[in-house]
This record gives C-alpha cells, structure tokens and sequence, in this order.
C-alpha cells in the first residue's frame, strides 16, 4: 500500500512540474514566505545547535544549487501575449536527483561528521521548508539571469493574464 501511494504521489508530482505555470510575481514570493516562516518557526524552539544550522546551511546552498540547474532548463512559452513558465523532463529529473541530494546531506552531517541535530521530529518541516524555499529561489534566479527584462516585468504579465481570464 505504502508503495502505491508513493508511485501516484511520484506521478501527480511529476506532471504538476511538467504543467505550464503563469509567470506571475507569485512565483517570488511563494520562496521568500517559506523562508519567513521557517525563521518564525525557529524563532520559537528552545535551542538550536551548531548541527542544525550546519544541516540547514548546507541544505539551503545545496538546493539553490540544484534550483539554478533546473531554472537552466526551464523554458519560458508565450500564449496570448501572456507569459508562461513550461515544464521540462530535465526539471523532474533534477527534482528527482534532489531527494538523494537531501538524503546524503542528512547522512553526511549526522553520520559522517557525528553531529546530532536538535530540530528532529515535529520541527522536521523547517528543513523542507528551507529545501524548497532555496530550490525555488535558485530556480527563479536563474529564470531572472536569462531573461532579466521579461522577468521584471511579472505586473504587466499578471495584468494579461487577468485580462485573459475575464475576456
């Protein structure tokens, strides 16, 4: 059962980043919220160690990384005057490629260099929720160094899209 749950969570996931996603400013500020509400929630944990910035440093530049490398791949389509953000194969297969990443990160730092995180259990979510706010922030980054005068101008393309949908 458990198997069948994670194959159909692999293909809805899998297809949600093949589908075509409007550029909006949206897509900016869904990472900064993630960041801001990590550091809300560490604000309220009784100690954080040494380990656990360690883990989360590593995985914020980690996932920044691996962001950049799927922000390299991901094309930018125009329907309407509209601008999109369209999935790729070589996007799922760098998201793909990030869970081993995350995995060995966990491993090297608790295993490898014996330091025992604090923030386990349920203040698990801080370091998804740091994995992902980087994976997104380097994707958007690199969709920002290809196209520095298309991405700027996110409003304008919000207001096509609106004028789009109403019409």
């Amino acid at each position: 059962m458990f198997l069948v749950t994670a194959v159909i969570l692999l293909i809805i996931f899998s297809i949600s980043q093949l589908r075509e996603k409007p550029l909006t400013g949206k897509l900016y500020r869904l990472p900064l919220t993630l960041l801001l509400f990590s550091s809300c929630a560490l604000s309220f944990m009784p100690s954080i160690t040494p380990a656990d910035w360690v883990m989360m440093t590593s995985a914020f530049i980690a996932s920044l990384i691996l962001g950049m490398v799927q922000g390299r791949y991901t094309p930018l389509i125009n329907h309407g005057g509209a601008w999109y953000l369209s999935g790729s194969i070589m996007a799922v297969i760098v998201w793909f490629l990030s869970i081993p990443v995350r995995q060995f990160l966990k491993l090297m730092t608790v295993h490898l260099l014996s330091v025992t995180p604090a923030l386990n259990g349920s203040a698990v979510f801080i370091f998804y929720f740091i994995y992902i706010s980087g994976f997104l922030l380097g994707r958007y980054t690199m969709l920002l160094l290809r196209y520095p005068s298309l991405v700027t101008r996110t409003g304008k393309n919000e207001q096509k899209l609106r004028r789009m949908q109403a019409g």
